[in-house]
């Protein structure tokens, strides 16, 4: 079972470098969902980076977590957060729609805890849904080498789907900023699994656009852990597409 903790008050710290009216109408609007496994490392720069966007809340998803990431989460009393821990691994989804079912705000951010992003390089996620999006996803570039199965599925599915513009990019990636009415329009049980998110949100006529490319610098003993496993975390990934490629055709068989 979840244990659930709300810390103390919002802070008034001052956010340089991200704009005053964008942190205004995120105190009011703007909802921050972050998974945490195995990220003492970053997960204290990873907060900070957050409540420099002065969101109305903050949402910790913790899981299988066994070095001192809790601690670290638990102790700061800057920022009103609700923390949910799990003593075993959820995997890389399913803490997408637990979080989702906690928040309260009309725009949604997606975040890992083993990534630290400059709160600037945020602001343009946000500010997409701000200005009519329904989901921004980050923007990825061709592999410069052979790329994977996973890499070409993505391609695949946005082909599939007439959506050649979003080239590789996925809402399986992070960061990914998504408005309650669209999260609510593909079914937050479907947040799940990411492929079959996206297909909903294409069926359904939501606005999905890319909003920009950046390295991603992982939290490396997390990473080792994951490349032990990562033959089996892209059969997962695989499974997913296939479900998704599969609800489509089926939805062109009957016609609807």
């Amino acid at each position: 079972m979840p244990s659930k903790k709300r810390n103390g008050p919002m802070s008034a710290k001052k956010s340089k470098g991200v704009p005053f009216s964008h942190r205004m109408e995120n105190r009011s609007r703007l909802s921050v969902i972050i998974s945490v496994q195995q990220d003492e490392k970053t997960i204290r720069q990873v907060i900070r980076q957050v409540e420099r966007l002065l969101p109305k809340e903050i949402v910790i998803i913790m899981h299988g977590s066994q070095d001192h990431s809790v601690d670290i989460v638990l102790q700061s009393t800057l920022y009103d957060r609700t923390c949910l821990i799990y003593p075993f691994p959820l995997g890389d989804d399913l803490w997408r729609s637990i979080g989702a079912k906690e928040v309260t705000g009309d725009v949604w951010l997606f975040l890992s805890g083993d990534w630290v992003i400059q709160a600037e390089d945020l602001v343009p996620f946000v500010r997409a849904c701000y200005q009519g999006i329904d989901i921004a996803l980050r923007k990825e570039e061709a592999p410069n080498v052979l790329p994977g199965t996973v890499t070409l599925a993505k391609s695949y599915i946005n082909s599939l789907l007439d959506q050649k513009q979003l080239g590789l990019s996925s809402m399986c990636e992070l960061p990914l900023a998504i408005t309650k009415h669209a999260a609510n329009s593909i079914g937050l049980d479907h947040l799940f699994t990411p492929p079959l998110a996206q297909v909903i949100a294409i069926e359904k006529g939501l606005r999905i656009e890319t909003v920009q490319h950046f390295l991603k610098e992982a939290n490396q003993g997390r990473q080792k852990g994951r490349d032990s496993q990562s033959r089996m975390r892209q059969l997962t990934s695989l499974g997913d597409h296939m479900e998704a490629v599969a609800y489509w055709n089926e939805r062109d068989k009957t016609g609807q």
